[in-house]
């Protein structure tokens, strides 16, 4: 009901008032979602008189009893009383009738809302609803949800640098290193980063072994299984001299995932990338800050891996989609720079699109996931909205509700 109302998704000629009265509806309100009415500053007109106040829904009018609103003052300033069931009359604690407005919701309503939140792992029940939908409301909702998830990711980056005492590098590094975890491994990976300073790092920029030792130690990935090449005793030397040297100390519970991890994936394979791009662009934060094209993001992570630790194509578009451009986005929207900003976020039309359940979900559906900025897009409306069972909130869902809402009874 309040679905409804706040959507005015209700016939709106010749109403009427439970004994009679017109009514014209100017304004039904703000949501409120704390305590007190339903709605907040609606406007509506009942025989020629406008009346500004608040408005309460409930199924039935005798609900209003049974909630105990007659003597609480904060209901006292209700100037519409919004049911389903007219049962009884309400007044207020001076006898004063309160307007009653009976509103029938299409029962076919709450049936397709549950349709449509039925939802599954790996089902999208709003297939139907996607086909029906125009291609320009389609286009329109794919650019929102493309933007939302840049700017949930840009605020995620704002709160580190403020966390950080205002230190983009180490948020910087923090989001990068972050982003290696590939899904799978991003938790461990952030704890490494914020476990392990960028400063000292850069301070020994010169020796890859000593980078990788820090980094390698702190992760709990040293020696027995994690041998490499024959390297852990003079790995744990060498983690031993620096950790004692500089007071870093690995955290106690890194929570590594190695049986759901591709081999060009495993965390130790990252970690040596991250090691060999620390070394041989020690500006690497600086320069994913600043990038003005989509060939500079390409330019700082290519090359950095050797042998098994490179990264593939698809890998450092990943990269490039979780951290460069959200790094960039988010500075330059900090200092103001709104056509970069823009132009940044355009990079994503240049990327190729992530291949995963969702984009292949939503590509089945008639969705054309051509970049990776629609791909991000479906990320956001698979995660943010179909899994949280917001199809209020969704466009697609909302079409698709209020041409149900509005059919005919």
């Amino acid at each position: 009901m309040h679905y409804v109302w706040s959507n005015r998704l209700f016939p709106q000629n010749n109403l009427r008032t439970a004994d009679g009265k017109r009514l014209q509806i100017i304004n039904a309100g703000v949501p409120n979602n704390g305590s007190g009415p339903d709605f907040f500053n609606a406007t509506v007109i009942i025989d020629g008189q406008t009346w500004a106040g608040n408005v309460e829904i409930h199924v039935r009018a005798s609900d209003w009893h049974r909630h105990g609103h007659t003597n609480d003052v904060a209901y006292q300033t209700v100037i519409l009383h919004v049911v389903e069931n007219d049962d009884t009359a309400i007044y207020r604690a001076n006898g004063e009738r309160i307007p009653q407005f009976v509103m029938k919701c299409n029962p076919e309503l709450s049936a397709t809302f549950h349709s449509l939140a039925d939802l599954s792992p790996d089902t999208l029940p709003c297939v139907e609803a996607i086909g029906k939908t125009a291609q320009i409301y389609l286009t329109d909702w794919i650019t929102a949800l493309g933007y939302e998830r840049l700017h949930e990711k840009a605020d995620r980056v704002l709160g580190l640098v403020a966390s950080s005492s205002g230190d983009w590098h180490e948020a910087g590094f923090i989001t990068f290193t972050r982003a290696l975890g590939f899904g799978t491994n991003s938790e461990p990976f952030e704890r490494l980063a914020r476990a392990t300073p960028l400063r000292i790092l850069r301070r020994h920029a010169d020796d890859r072994l000593v980078v990788e030792s820090i980094l390698r130690g702190q992760a709990g990935l040293i020696g027995g299984r994690y041998d490499k090449e024959g390297c852990s005793e003079r790995m744990s030397s060498e983690y031993a001299f620096f950790a004692a040297k500089f007071g870093i100390q690995a955290p106690s519970d890194m929570g590594w995932k190695f049986s759901r991890t591709r081999p060009q994936n495993s965390p130790i394979r990252r970690i040596g990338y991250l090691a060999e791009l620390i070394c041989s662009r020690r500006d690497f934060i600086t320069r994913m800050l600043s990038v003005e094209r989509l060939q500079d993001a390409y330019e700082i992570l290519e090359g950095a891996g050797r042998g098994h630790d490179a990264l593939s194509q698809s890998s450092t578009d990943i990269l490039i989609i979780n951290a460069v451009i959200p790094l960039a986005y988010a500075y330059a929207t900090y200092n103001g720079e709104y056509v970069r900003a823009r132009e940044i976020a355009e990079m994503l039309h240049e990327i190729k699109p992530e291949s995963n359940r969702f984009t292949t979900m939503f590509s089945m559906a008639g969705i054309d996931v051509r970049s990776a900025f629609v791909s991000q897009a479906v990320v956001q409306l698979r995660r943010e909205y179909c899994e949280k069972r917001k199809c209020l909130y969704c466009r697609i869902g909302h079409r698709h509700l209020s041409a149900c809402a509005l059919r005919e009874m």
